[in-house]
């Protein structure tokens, strides 16, 4: 069965969907692959222990996480105002829960992102921003969201975002190669071709994200880079109720909450709404885990090409990393295929 699901990576890979990817899936027992090149390009070939940008998949490995273990630490409630940490934010009646269900009234993002040339200069449009509809009325995805909730972290916890996630999430589940801003350069998969004044040449250890670019590579929203072996991990934790090796990382109070129904957003007569939880999607147009995954299946993905989903009913996790922008992000054919792949999974490994 593990043949015909990386007989579908690699007809993807051919079609020029990524140069390469690498996956781990977590059922009856691990079964890791390693595909296609890390940067065909440059020919350099594919391997295990690359390690990808995670872009937006950086949000609930470590912001969501961050901001759940702090919530056991009895230092924040998800229904603290947001301007109680960050004194500069306009909006008092918006929380930290508005910003984890993408429903605050933020705009998806800030404007011009790629013009950006100063941290001062990307703050400024933070926190300036107006909302663009009135909150809790709908879900917008919204990059301007996480940023805060990184700021938060930082605030309630004292320590940058990257040594927080490092103490209390990477280390304790033994993700030895996650971090912000890697330096074993030469393992990380390039990602796409930037040429300004700020860089030159294929990303290669810095975040792909603009916006993360200017916060020095560590940001709420992106920056995290991983391998697939760290993020099995990483599912097995959630798999096992916030439990790894021994080790509390969550209790699980936090990760049934992580798998509760938060908001929804009704699409006409269909039943299959895009419902957001504590960070992580539910359902949806064009989930990554496709069509047949129980309702009790938390997912995300990342610009840069990655994925996660974990299946609580079927006990099933599976995280893909490619690196589709490279050497464009002009190259949508990631999107349909994460559905289709999903569909071989549970299809042929539920219950195994």
């Amino acid at each position: 069965m593990i043949e015909g699901l990386e007989r579908l990576i690699l007809e993807a890979i051919n079609d020029g969907a990524f140069p390469g990817g690498n996956y781990v899936l977590v059922s009856d027992k691990d079964y890791f692959g390693s595909l296609g090149m890390k940067s065909h390009i440059e020919g350099t070939k594919n391997d295990l222990d690359t390690i990808y940008d995670l872009a937006s998949v950086s949000k609930v490995v470590s912001t969501v996480t961050s901001i759940m273990i702090l919530l056991e630490m009895g230092k924040l409630r998800l229904y603290d105002s947001v301007s109680s940490y960050l004194p500069r934010f306009r909006f008092k009646n918006i929380t930290i829960w508005d910003l984890v269900t993408h429903t605050s009234g933020l705009k998806a993002d800030v404007v011009n992102a790629k013009g950006l040339r100063s941290r001062k200069e990307l703050e400024d449009q933070i926190y300036n921003s107006d909302l663009v509809y009135p909150t809790n009325t709908k879900i917008v995805y919204s990059d301007i969201g996480f940023m805060l909730l990184g700021f938060i972290i930082e605030a309630v916890s004292g320590m940058p975002l990257d040594e927080f996630a490092k103490k209390h999430i990477f280390e304790p589940l033994e993700m030895h190669d996650t971090c912000y801003n890697p330096t074993d350069l030469e393992r990380v998969a390039p990602t796409e071709l930037r040429e300004d004044e700020l860089y030159n040449g294929y990303l290669r250890g810095k975040v792909h994200d603009e916006k993360g670019f200017i916060l020095d590579g560590v940001a709420g929203h992106a920056g995290v880079f991983s391998t697939v072996k760290d993020l099995r991990n990483f599912i097995k934790m959630i798999l096992n109720d916030g439990e790894f090796n021994g080790k509390h990382i969550l209790s699980k109070a936090s990760v049934d909450l992580l798998y509760t129904p938060q908001v929804e957003n009704k699409k006409g007569i269909s039943l299959n709404n895009e419902i957001r939880t504590i960070g992580w999607i539910m359902g949806g147009d064009y989930p990554s885990c496709g069509d047949l995954a129980s309702k009790n299946t938390i997912h995300h993905t990342g610009y840069t090409g990655t994925s996660i989903f974990i299946d609580r009913d079927n006990k099933i996790g599976f995280s893909l990393l490619t690196n589709r922008v490279h050497p464009t992000r002009d190259n949508p054919k990631i999107i349909p295929f994460r559905g289709k792949l999903g569909n071989y999974i549970i299809s042929h490994f539920k219950g195994e």
